[in-house]
């Protein structure tokens, strides 16, 4: 998000029809900031998002590492606690699975191929920022108390009480406690582990599940697998960081969707705090 950017400027760059705001945004103590370049995707699913993708590093070819900063559904697991995902939580992408990339054959479906590995750099980061957490620093956080930041007035925490999780048949579930699930009130948990990434636009319980079970997920969106291939074909790094907005059932809306962004944009902001320069800019599509 650009309110994240220290010395937001935009620009446009010929022949590229995108917007690009670029700025600096703090890196390791003692060390140069990194150099960021942000858009917005013109579009959701995997054809927009691997074009936003090619036209960023052509627009900016000093970029080392791409980011993908936004929102996706969460895979809820009220029977068990500690796997628990919320709406507003942060889900940081140890890996994204293209979920409909499949061969299909008389024994059923199998994946494809491997898929690209996170960039190192910052899966080292994130390392440093879990040991971090581990003495309660979280200074995401900080960025989530939007009342002192008049730009970011919008983007405020709704009430809990909106959080609800339902079952395949409508009806709410309770969720756990927050004991149980390492959940903090009024706060985000963070969640590391895989990502699926496919053109589906998930609005069914038994569906969602299924999906998640199979390939292990924490939770789904529609275009980190997308900026993975397109980065590594064109020899970039990259990583994907979501806020969850919804939990991919029929009772989807956009209650949680500001916030979920920016407490996903909070957490990239912390964790480029955490690595040495790339040597070059650093890009997010947001």
């Amino acid at each position: 998000m650009w309110s994240l950017l220290d010395d937001p400027l935009d620009r446009y760059v010929n022949p590229d029809l995108a917007r690009y705001t670029v700025g600096t945004v703090p890196g390791v103590a003692d060390q140069p900031s990194h150099a960021a370049a942000l858009t917005m995707l013109g579009a959701t699913a995997t054809n927009a998002a691997a074009d936003g993708c090619a036209n960023m590093i052509r627009s900016y070819p000093s970029i080392k590492v791409v980011i993908m900063v936004g929102v996706a559904a969460g895979v809820p697991q009220v029977h068990r606690p500690e796997q628990h995902v919320r709406l507003g939580d942060i889900v940081v992408a140890e890996g994204v699975v293209d979920y409909d990339h499949i061969t299909v054959g008389p024994e059923g479906t199998e994946l494809r191929q491997g898929f690209p590995t996170p960039s190192t750099r910052l899966m080292r980061g994130v390392d440093n920022l879990r040991m971090d957490e581990l003495r309660g620093e979280r200074p995401w956080e900080e960025w989530l108390s939007v009342a002192s930041r008049p730009a970011l007035a919008g983007y405020a925490r709704p009430n809990d009480r909106t959080d609800v999780v339902y079952d395949s048949a409508g009806y709410p579930l309770n969720h756990p406690r927050r004991d149980r699930s390492g959940h903090r009130k009024g706060f985000p948990k963070v969640h590391y582990g895989l990502v699926g990434s496919a053109d589906r636009s998930l609005r069914d319980v038994v569906t969602r599940d299924e999906i998640a079970a199979r390939h292990r997920l924490l939770a789904l969106e529609m275009e980190g697998a997308a900026v993975g291939t397109s980065s590594s074909l064109n020899g970039r790094e990259w990583f994907v960081v979501r806020g969850i907005s919804d939990y991919g059932d029929s009772q989807r809306n956009n209650t949680w969707r500001r916030y979920a962004s920016l407490a996903a944009a909070a957490y990239v902001r912390s964790l480029l705090a955490v690595c040495p320069p790339f040597g070059a800019d650093n890009a997010a599509i947001a």
